[in-house]
Parts: structure tokens; C-alpha cells; sequence
């Protein structure tokens, strides 16, 4: 038994050795929010110190004393001053305790309450506000903020309900929300919250169609979630009347036409793909009407008035038009009549035509009588597409060669079309080279005096030197140059050429003049007199030596030509009227408009023989006699017989050009005529 009390004070040492080293790790792990704790972990290692301490005393002291440890170490630790030592240890432990309390753990704790107490108002008061938020969502949330059940029933909802359903908010508590939803969207709602509780994830986005107080449908989009700690289900829902109506109205925009009503492009290429996947083993008609002269009425009337104009072709289009047709406005003033079902080529030529006469009816438009007529393409599905946009190109390129016959046209889609618009393009990619690497030359046309034979004149004349074709006449490219976007650029040139060529040649033909062709596009921006004007003054020439021949399309372009030719004609520039009698022009314009000649086109000297009916010669008879009495001068083209001189000379025609006297020729041998005179070139002709 004694040995065992000596024992038991090791036991005591070993526990409150591992105390300390249990609170050695506590303190190097937890150093940082242990807070307050730091002090009560000093006091405990403190005691557990002195513990140690002073149970290894006493156990060494009394295990000497039972045979454990040697007798001497009894007589060593029983001195009375060193049995004085574990009860100072003992005072000094709780002094540093006692001090370690008062002065650090206490005013610490308090720090703590303090801050915790804070906390906790913090927390209390983010709640409040939480709470508020949350309340206050409910109150001015203008989307539907709804908590149910699992089954459904309406636990909360906010006050936007009354907005958007009629619904006070009181009266959907506790109601089944599945009632308000129309039947056909029910199972929708239900497999959706359904899904939500199986999976534990948030609502896809979906719509559903809830039935408003006063029974009219209201679209609301849904997305919400499932908690399964609160056993509620958490739905936002957006009434989706306004967004719909915009979606429609963006559906309108992007597939009717806002100024006539009528559908566009995109609506009409949709309907061709359906016209042609079904309707009658794909046969379809498609005519595109384009308005004649509209420019001109924008231009003078202003657009407003274009608008208007546009606003009446659809009822137009539609009195004319089969029953079962439908009317398209592609842009600008074209427009498009689909014949579904359609494959008889006179059937659809027989509905353009009828269109076209209503389209030629004059339109009242603010006290004014407009009258414009329209040219037309057509084509037909089973002999010109595969799809709409061969359709469509096919009937473009229909119009343009109706456009090109003049107005009020319409052509049908030839396969033979489609190859001259690829001769088209081959040429203007060509063109560019041809501006680029200057391949242009000018040739002469001499015109001579028919009373004495004078060389009085010579006609550039525009020739491509192609570097693969060689010399290429006018009607290979001018028509591709004229509307191309060179045109401005090659007629400056030729202008300049002609004048420096004549101004040298003055010098040996005193009386000598150049008639030089220009393009329609030299008159836009109304500034044709001042380049005019630059040209004559760089090359010192008079203006009379200078001979403008213009086409009808250019003299009766507009009000602003008519200005333009003015200014030329008080210049002193010479201005021909070329293949007068081929176009439309009216007897009124020649006296109207300043041109010093008249041009009869070859067409009307070609027939002409020794036996010539008076028929034959009526309309050349006819120009001269009515230049003649406006005084204006005469100039025969393409005389080639002997027959034909002799009937002009005797309609006294003041000049004539042609093979008989010389073809057209480069300029090194334009010189050798200066001294010849018209027998001498007849004969050499």
C-alpha cells in the first residue's frame, strides 16, 4: 500500500504532462480565434506546471522513502527548506493566476460582450432589413411573386397580382394556383413543379396562360425554384402581353412593308419556297412591275408625294389581279404579283398586261393628276427557277430587258437573258482593265458639205483596242460603259481628246468642227457647260468648233438638262440632236429646246434606192423639211450609195456621213483628207 501511494503521484505527472501538451497543441492550432481562451490556456499550463512540479516532488520523495528511488534522494529532498518549495510554487502559480484574471481575462471578456452583444444587434438589424426587403418586394414588385405549397396552394403573393390577373392579393391566399391557369396549360405548370421536387433544382423557364379576373387571357412567363427545407415552392412570373405585342410587331416590321401595308422581301421569298414545294408540282408566275418615271416625281414633287404615290399601287395591283395573286413590295417602286399555280405563258403575259393599263390611269394625289406607268418581267417556275432566288433573278432580269424596249413594256424570262447578263458582267470586269491600262482610242467619222463637197466635220467616234479581240466597235461595250461607274471619267477624256485633236488640225481646216457623243451621267451635278468651257479654254478652242450630240434620253432627261443645254448653247457650243425619228420624242421639244441640227438616223436612209417609193422616203423627206423650217441644219448618217446622195442632194440635206465617203479612221489618217474634196473621196471610198 505505501508503494503504491508513492506510485500514484507518477500517475499524477503523467496526466498533467499530457494536459500540457494537449493544451500546447490547442494554443499552436487554434492561436487565432481563440480569443479570451489564450488567458484560460496560460492558467491552465500554469497549474499544470506547478502540478508537475510537484508531484515529481513528492513521487521522488516518497519512492526513496519505499525502495523505489536510492535512500539518499529522501535525505536530499527532505530538507526543510526544500519541502517549502512546492507551497511557494503553489502561491506564486495562484498570484499569476489570480493577477492573469483581474487584469487580462476579465476587461477581455468584456471587450468580447461587448463586440458579440454587437454582433448580434448587427445581425438582428440585417434580419430587419431582410425582413423588409423582403416585404417590400412583395408591396412594389411588379412581377408576380407567388409562394406555395407542395400542394399548390397560394401560401403568400405579392401585390403586382392585382395588376397583372384583377386579383386582390387576400383573395388568392390559400386557393389552388392550378385554378386560374387555362386547361390546356395545366399539365404544363404541374410536370414542370413536379420535375423541380424530383430533381431539387431550380424551374426551367416556361409560359403559361392564366385567366385575368375579368376572363381575358394573360401570358406570363415562369421561372421559380423547390425548397425542400421550407417545403415551398418560390415562383416569379412576368406578364408577357407588352413583350409579345413587340415580338408581333418586330414580326411585322421584319416581313410587311411599313409604307404600303403589303409583304416584303423576306415574306415573299418564304412564300415562293412554299409555292414551289407544293402548290400545283411547284408551278408558280412571278411578274415584278417596276414604276416608269418615279425618280422624276420624287425629284420635282418631293418625297412625300413619292410616298403617297406608292400608298395607291397596291389597290392598283390588286384590281387587276387574279383573285387567288398576292402583291409584294420589294423596295423602292418595285413590285411583285405572285400567281401561285401558274404555268400558261399567256395566261400571266394577259394578267401583266392588264396591270400595266391600270397602271397607266392617272392618280389623284393632292389635287394633282399624276400619270406613271410601269414596265414588267415575268417568268414561270416550271420553265425558269429551282428556287426563289432563281426566280426572282430571272423575272429581274425579264425587267430589265423590258426597260431597256422603253416604257411600258413587259418581257417574259428568256434563257437567252440570262447569258447577256453574264456578257454584261464579263465586260464590266474588263472595263476596269480597259480604264486602268488606257485601251481606248478614238477614231473619226468625216462629214462633208453636200453643196460643194467640204470636209466640214469629223464625228469621234469611241473604239476599244482590246488586247485579245483587237478593235472593238462601240456596240460590243457602250451600253456597259454608259451605265457604268466610268462613264464620267472616259466621257472627260473623249471630250478632251476630240478638242486637242481638232485644235491641231484647225491649222490646216480652219473651218474644221469635232461632234463628240456624250454619256447621260456627264449631266448630273449640272456642271457639263463649266467642264465644257475648261476644255475649250486649254486648248484655245472656239466654241463653235464644237458639235455636242446628244440621244433623247438625254435631251428630254429633265428640267436640269434643259438648263445645262441652255448654258452650252449660250456658250456658243453646237448641239445635234443624234437618231432623231427612232424614239419618242415630240415635234414641240425641237422647237423648244436649243439644238443648231438634226441627225436622220441611218434606219431612214438605208431604204432609200433609185426607184423609191415615196413611202420609203417620207419620214428622211420629212426631217429635212422640218429642221429646215425651225433653221436648223441637216446632217445625213450612213449614206452609202450613189442613189442615196442624189435623193438628199436634191432635199438640199446640208451634210452627210458615211461609207460612201470614208468609214471612221484613227487619227494619223484623218490628215490626208484635208486636201481632198468630196468627189475625190466618194471615189476612193
Amino acid at each position: 500500500m505505501s508503494l503504491f501511494a508513492a506510485l500514484i503521484y507518477w500517475v499524477i505527472v503523467c496526466i498533467w504532462s499530457a494536459v500540457l501538451v494537449t493544451v500546447a497543441v490547442a494554443f499552436a492550432r487554434y492561436k487565432r480565434t481563440l480569443g479570451t481562451g489564450k488567458l484560460l490556456l496560460i492558467v491552465v499550463t500554469i497549474d499544470t506546471a506547478r502540478n508537475i512540479v510537484e508531484n515529481v516532488y513528492f513521487g521522488a520523495y516518497f519512492g526513496s522513502q519505499y525502495g523505489v528511488f536510492p535512500i539518499e534522494i529522501s535525505g536530499i529532498l527532505g530538507q526543510p527548506f526544500l519541502l517549502i518549495v512546492p507551497k511557494l510554487l503553489n502561491v506564486v502559480a495562484a498570484t499569476i493566476v489570480l493577477l492573469l484574471l483581474v487584469f487580462r481575462w476579465l476587461p477581455l471578456t468584456q471587450r468580447e460582450k461587448a463586440r458579440a452583444e454587437r454582433a448580434v444587434r448587427n445581425t438582428s438589424e440585417a434580419l430587419r432589413r431582410e425582413v423588409e426587403e423582403h416585404r417590400r418586394l412583395f408591396e412594389t414588385s411588379v412581377d408576380l411573386i407567388v409562394v406555395t405549397d407542395r400542394q399548390r396552394l397560394i401560401q403568400r403573393i405579392s401585390r403586382s397580382c392585382e395588376a397583372v390577373l384583377g386579383y386582390d392579393p387576400n383573395e388568392l391566399i390559400n386557393r389552388y394556383g392550378g385554378e386560374f391557369v387555362i386547361a390546356d396549360d395545366l399539365d404544363l405548370l404541374r410536370d414542370e413543379m413536379e420535375a423541380a421536387v424530383a430533381s431539387a433544382s431550380n424551374m426551367r423557364n416556361f409560359e403559361c396562360r392564366f385567366r385575368h379576373k375579368d376572363g381575358h387571357l394573360v401570358p406570363i412567363g415562369i421561372s421559380g425554384v423547390w425548397s425542400e427545407e421550407a417545403e415551398r415552392f418560390f415562383l416569379i412570373g412576368r406578364d408577357m402581353t407588352s413583350a409579345k405585342a413587340t415580338s408581333a410587331k418586330l414580326a411585322q416590321l421584319a416581313h410587311f412593308d411599313p409604307l404600303t401595308g403589303l409583304p416584303n422581301r423576306i415574306s415573299l421569298v418564304d412564300d415562293l419556297n412554299r409555292h414551289l414545294s407544293t402548290d400545283c408540282e411547284g408551278s408558280v408566275a412571278v411578274i415584278i412591275f417596276d414604276l416608269d418615271g418615279f425618280k422624276d416625281v420624287n425629284d420635282s414633287l418631293g418625297h412625300s408625294f413619292g410616298d403617297a404615290l406608292l400608298r395607291q399601287i397596291p389597290e392598283r395591283l390588286s384590281s387587276r389581279a387574279p383573285d387567288d395573286a398576292r402583291v409584294y413590295r420589294l423596295g423602292g417602286d418595285e413590285f411583285v404579283v405572285v400567281l401561285p399555280g401558274r404555268c400558261d405563258v399567256l395566261d400571266v403575259d394577259l394578267t401583266a398586261a392588264k396591270i400595266l393599263e391600270a397602271l397607266q390611269y392617272p392618280f389623284e394625289i393632292d389635287s394633282e393628276r399624276i400619270v406613271i406607268g410601269a414596265s414588267a418581267g415575268m417568268v414561270t417556275a416550271l420553265r425558269d427557277g429551282a428556287d426563289a432566288d432563281d426566280l426572282l433573278a430571272s423575272a429581274d432580269l425579264a425587267l430589265y430587258a423590258a426597260k431597256s424596249q422603253g416604257r411600258g413594256q413587259a418581257r417574259l424570262y428568256l434563257p437567252v437573258m440570262r447569258s447577256s447578263a453574264y456578257a454584261r458582267l464579263e465586260i464590266n470586269k474588263e472595263l476596269r482593265r480597259a480604264v486602268t491600262d488606257r485601251e481606248f482610242v478614238l477614231y473619226f467619222q468625216p462629214q462633208f458639205r453636200l453643196s460643194d463637197g467640204a470636209l466640214v466635220g469629223l464625228e469621234a467616234l469611241l473604239r476599244w483596242n482590246h488586247p485579245d479581240r483587237g478593235i472593238l466597235a462601240p456596240n460590243v461595250f457602250i451600253d456597259a460603259l454608259a451605265n457604268g461607274p466610268y462613264a464620267n471619267e472616259i466621257g472627260d477624256w473623249i471630250l478632251d481628246t476630240a478638242c486637242a485633236a481638232v485644235a491641231k488640225w484647225r491649222v490646216k481646216s480652219p473651218g474644221l468642227r469635232v461632234a463628240v457623243n456624250l454619256f447621260p451621267c456627264q449631266f448630273a451635278g449640272g456642271l457639263i457647260a463649266e467642264r465644257v468651257n475648261a476644255v475649250l479654254n486649254r486648248w484655245q478652242l472656239p466654241p463653235e468648233a464644237l458639235e455636242l450630240e446628244l440621244t433623247e434620253n438625254v435631251v428630254l432627261g429633265s428640267d436640269a438638262n434643259f438648263a445645262a443645254l441652255q448654258a452650252l448653247r449660250d456658250l456658243g457650243v453646237q448641239i445635234a440632236f443624234d437618231d432623231f425619228g427612232t424614239g419618242y420624242a415630240s415635234l414641240s421639244c425641237i422647237a423648244t429646246y436649243p439644238i443648231t441640227r438634226i441627225k436622220i438616223d441611218r434606219s431612214f436612209v438605208r431604204d432609200i434606192e433609185g426607184d423609191s417609193s415615196i413611202h420609203d422616203t417620207a419620214i428622211a423627206s420629212t426631217i429635212i423639211v422640218l429642221a429646215h423650217n425651225l433653221g436648223l441644219s441637216v446632217t445625213a448618217e450612213g449614206v452609202e450609195t450613189r442613189a442615196q446622195e442624189s435623193f438628199l442632194r436634191a432635199k438640199h440635206c446640208n451634210e452627210v456621213q458615211g461609207f460612201r465617203y470614208a468609214r471612221p479612221l484613227p487619227p494619223n489618217d484623218v490628215e490626208r483628207l484635208f486636201a481632198t474634196d468630196l468627189e475625190g473621196e466618194r471615189h476612193s471610198a
